[in-house]
């Protein structure tokens, strides 16, 4: 009885009756219902206690009845004939007007204002969403990035957590989507850094996940890997095959750099294996959409001009057009975007007349120019994350100049530098600061403007000014703006298909061509086979090793040019394509030597970013090779390597969906006097 009388105290007590009334529907509607059947028990004890007669017939079960219809309607209080029962039914018919009508009315607007409040802060969850997009955290690309998702997949639904107010998220986003962008995207409250939140956003069931982190939040790279490792418990195992892909980005080119170097722990691979992390950085994206084969691959020849504008390129007498020219990269501001651009470069800036059995002085290198006021600290701090660029990267020469882009000396060297026909000249300005930035871009000397160099003026946000700029046709027809954050991810460039490829063929000689020949052939279960069997060895690798793979495609557009060649999705009438068959035997055996050549001076350049260094033994873990060395002192039997790059690159672009063509005007020299097919 004690017992009873304990619990019965906790249920009446203040404390319990308030977190009931300022919980949930469920609780709030729990205690409505409880209230009214205890007051219809008690009534129906005290009208059988003091033998009141509510109906005629005087049964229970019609004393019963009566007594409920006066409480759920005062009007029948008029069929009460003695004042004794008018008595009991009007204190019944009151309670029920109180109970039914000022509380549940009270009640259920409450619970409405209260889902309202729910859903406004973001903390209101829904159990039931599968097959969806989250996306964790809140920055600059959110939009997009759900722009890009909507796009792909329109009706799947995007969640989106942010520790940011709800109310500052939804504003943000209403502002820059569409109706139907924004009714597929449900925002959360909740802190990336608990797992009890992260698993309301049903990772288990999630397609896709998207770690970015809060903008301006202190350590939000490391926050970030963090969440990996709790996405990855939530989701638990998975079936070979159907890992999570987890997106995650790192902000900071150091923190990235360390990223691509980690090698997972025994306890880190099992709290990952159901999922596929694949960590990327936005200025790196930027560099690569400028130069690489991503240039062409998403803008159909690309928005932004080769580095090499005017092509190093075999000539019809079987030289090399541009024999003495040089590609010359000037990079004001040394910043995370300014150290992205000179990391690419130096992937893709190998060029066919760079020759390394010449004597080191008469050897045709490309010059990369970086210009800051704080340059000598700005280097030492990257030359600690980058130790070997200095010494094994023989093509490419990096000067720094601790120097103002306004100062009269800088000024004076562009002039030079432009005038110069030696040189193919391209200035990016790339200070932090939009306007200083915008300001810098269009007031350098004249000269620059009036000769073929390009400008590149980095801007974070997209602005009319800055559209105006980038497409106009006068004086600064060769400048462009470029690093604006919204389009700071492209979901193109975190796919791994095509470098799976390229990795499957080390594996497995052939493998590219016998996937060509499956998908030509239109044998979809070879093709399916065989891109399971890359998938397969792929997720397998560790995370550390996937980059090489990654890097080589960049590079792939500046062969075809050197051959005469570019890519395109969809070929225009006037440009004649080149079938692999047809580019396999154009390609001679010099020509073939000088590709091989290249490719070997970027396969040193990646490793040597990547923080691999010569050593006569090969050592993964201390990122020893013995092979980083000139392309003339390669071993004949490991030149095999690089030719087998070139030889299968047509195949490879054929796979992704490319045709190789020779451009209106631009035939290659090996077919210059064969009739095109329109002939």
């Amino acid at each position: 009885m004690k017992r009873i009388s304990v619990h019965l105290g906790k249920v009446f007590s203040q404390e319990f009756i308030d977190r009931i009334i300022s919980g949930g529907l469920k609780g709030q509607l729990t205690l409505l219902v409880a209230v009214i059947a205890g007051v219809l028990v008690i009534a129906s004890l005290v009208v059988t206690f003091l033998g009141v007669g509510l109906s005629e017939d005087g049964g229970w079960g019609e004393q019963m009845w009566v007594l409920y219809n006066n409480f759920v309607d005062p009007g029948s209080q008029i069929s009460q004939e003695k004042w004794g029962n008018r008595l009991v039914v009007g204190i019944i018919s009151l309670l029920g007007s109180i109970l039914l009508g000022g509380v549940l009315i009270s009640t259920i607007s409450n619970i409405i204002e209260r889902r309202v409040e729910t859903v406004r802060t973001g903390k209101a969850y829904y159990k039931s969403i599968r097959d969806h997009y989250a996306i964790i955290g809140c920055g600059d690309i959110i939009v997009s990035l759900i722009k890009e998702l909507h796009k792909a997949d329109p009706d799947a639904p995007i969640l989106v957590m942010s520790s940011q107010e709800s109310e500052k998220v939804r504003h943000t986003l209403q502002a820059n989507l569409d109706r139907d962008e924004e009714r597929h995207v449900y925002i959360y409250f909740g802190n990336i850094e608990s797992a009890e939140e992260l698993g309301r956003l049903n990772i288990d069931r999630a397609k896709e996940v998207y770690i970015l982190g809060e903008e301006g939040d202190y350590g939000r790279d490391s926050k970030n890997i963090q969440c990996v490792r709790s996405v990855g418990r939530l989701k638990g195992k998975a079936a070979a095959g159907h890992e999570l892909p987890v997106y995650t980005l790192s902000e900071r080119i150091a923190s990235y750099n360390i990223i691509q170097k980690i090698v997972l722990s025994d306890a880190g691979r099992t709290e990952m294996q159901g999922i596929y992390f694949r960590p990327f950085n936005l200025y790196e994206n930027w560099a690569r959409r400028l130069w690489s084969y991503y240039a062409a691959a998403e803008d159909e020849g690309g928005r932004y001009d080769p580095l090499d504008y005017d092509p190093i390129r075999f000539s019809p007498d079987g030289g090399i057009s541009g024999q003495d020219r040089y590609v010359h990269l000037v990079i004001a501001g040394f910043g995370a975007m300014g150290q992205a651009l000179l990391l690419e470069a130096m992937r893709v800036c190998h060029y066919a007349n760079y020759d390394d059995t010449r004597e080191s002085g008469e050897r045709v290198r490309t010059v990369i120019t970086v210009i800051d006021r704080n340059a000598e600290p700005l280097k030492q701090h990257f030359m600690a994350l980058f130790p070997y660029l200095g010494t094994a990267v023989d093509d490419i020469k990096v000067v720094y100049r601790n120097e103002d882009l306004c100062s009269p000396r800088v000024r004076e060297s562009l002039v030079q530098w432009a005038a110069d026909p030696r040189q193919m000249l391209t200035v990016a300005v790339c200070i932090s600061d939009p306007d200083e930035s915008i300001i810098l871009g269009l007031n350098l000397p004249g000269e620059i403007y009036r000769s073929e160099t390009r400008v590149l003026i980095r801007q974070e946000m997209q602005t009319d000014m800055g559209r105006i700029i980038h497409n106009d046709k006068g004086r600064y027809r060769n400048v462009k703006v470029f690093g604006m954050l919204e389009q700071g991810i492209a979901k193109s460039m975190l796919l791994d298909e095509i470098p799976s490829y390229v990795n499957q063929e080390y594996v497995r000689k052939g493998f590219i061509r016998e996937l060509y020949g499956c998908m030509k052939s239109g044998d979809a279960a070879g093709v399916a086979e065989r891109k399971a069997e890359a998938a397969m060895t792929w997720m397998k690798m560790e995370e550390n090793m996937r980059w090489a793979n990654r890097y080589q495609v960049d590079a792939y557009v500046k062969y075809l040019n050197t051959l005469g060649y570019g890519i395109v999705r969809s070929r225009p009438e006037t440009a004649e394509e080149i079938g692999p068959e047809d580019f396999i035997g154009d390609l001679d055996s010099d020509r073939l030597s000088v590709l091989m050549r290249m490719e070997k001076h970027r396969w040193n350049a990646e490793r040597t970013i990547e923080g691999w260094k010569y050593g006569a033994v090969r050592d993964d873990v201390h990122r020893i090779h013995p092979l980083i060395v000139p392309y003339c002192e390669l071993p004949e039997n490991e030149r095999f390597k690089d030719r087998q790059v070139i030889v299968n690159l047509p195949y490879l672009m054929a796979i992704a969906g490319f045709s190789i063509v020779i451009p209106a005007g631009g035939r290659s020299p090996e077919r210059r006097n064969l009739p095109t097919k329109d002939e």
